[in-house]
């Protein structure tokens, strides 16, 4: 029986790549991958899609498994493993991250980056890459940028169309001193606390809102006990991709060049699968009862400026000079988009 011509191509690209990895300086590993998503959530298939990809560049000979949905721990406990090698890999949000390296709270306030193209081009450009570069004096090296998606607000009390209408709204943020600023400069009443508790507390109502992205959102299933959602896309939030720097020391070039390039092939994966279901998921949970209302632009620009005097007063810690790069950056990315 003739094989397709198509298959017989394939069967020889395999062969190509499993030869290629034979040749290479590969040692056979296991290695260990946490984060905080559902494995069916766009950040969980990103994980999982560089799972992939690591073994299919080694020849199988790299196993990375992927720990979903806070297995590991909280974001302190991974990020501690992650340093101390008890864990290879951690992927989480720019904000607990800043923790490690205080220039990514620069990515949390609003207002940043404006659409999807113009985060991809700052984050996978000279200030992304400078940013990720400042992990390894903390014990990890950063690989890639993943995409949380731009952050809207839900809440349990009224439909928010104007900025005023949050006043007094007992908000959950992150737990970050500026998340908490940000929320006060807008009227409202932030309460830090972690992911695991916000299902919880805003089915017993200790807090009335939450902002997140859409893919967290549904991930949740906060649209069980948010009745509200308003399309403030106030802030872009992204994930970073990290290695344990002791692992990462202990790989020859061949492995380093391995997870490095499936890091940003399982990155772009990742985004377009996040920009695709952000419909369908916005879908699912209007049918599910969940209300949508919009933001319209000078809202936006109402909270932009009521929030200004936070990334005033937070440059002075995370460096005056680093913000003014960053930004310089963002401005060359917004001119060019024009």
């Amino acid at each position: 029986m003739k094989l397709p011509i198509v298959s017989i191509t394939a069967a020889c690209v395999l062969a190509l790549n499993l030869s290629a990895a034979s040749a290479a300086d590969i040692t056979a590993r296991q290695l260990k991958f946490g984060h905080l998503s559902p494995d069916d959530a766009p950040l969980g298939q990103g994980a999982l899609k560089f799972a992939e990809l690591v073994a299919k560049k080694s020849g199988n000979k790299i196993q990375v498994k992927v720990y979903s949905s806070a297995q590991l721990g909280s974001e302190a406990q991974q990020i501690g493993a992650t340093q101390g090698r008890t864990q290879d890999f951690v992927m989480l949000s720019t904000t607990p991250l800043s923790s490690v390296v205080k220039e990514l709270q620069i990515m949390d306030f609003p207002g940043i980056v404006s659409n999807f193209a113009e985060a991809d081009a700052l984050l996978d450009g000279p200030a992304g890459k400078k940013m990720l570069g400042r992990f390894e004096a903390r014990n990890l090296v950063g690989l890639a940028f993943f995409e949380n998606g731009f952050r809207h607000l839900t809440n349990n009390k009224k439909p928010v169309v104007k900025l005023e209408d949050m006043q007094g709204m007992k908000v959950r943020v992150q737990q970050s001193p500026s998340s908490i600023d940000v929320f006060q400069r807008l009227g409202a009443n932030p309460v830090p606390m972690s992911w695991n508790q916000l299902y919880t507390a805003l089915e017993t109502r200790t807090v009335d809102a939450q902002e997140n992205p859409i893919a967290t959102i549904h991930a949740g299933k906060l649209y069980e006990v948010q009745k509200y959602m308003t399309l403030t896309a106030h802030a872009y939030g992204a994930h970073v991709l990290l290695s344990s720097k002791k692992l990462w020391d202990s790989m020859s070039a061949d492995e380093r060049r391995i997870i490095a390039e499936a890091a940003v092939e399982a990155r772009d994966f990742q985004r377009k699968l996040s920009r695709e279901k952000e419909q369908s998921l916005m879908a699912e949970m209007t049918a599910a009862g969940m209300k949508v209302d919009p933001f319209a632009p000078a809202e936006f620009d109402k909270l932009r400026a009521a929030t200004q005097p936070v990334l005033e007063k937070y440059s002075k810690d995370i460096g005056p000079d680093a913000v003014a790069e960053f930004l310089a950056e963002r401005d060359k990315v917004r001119a060019a988009k024009r």
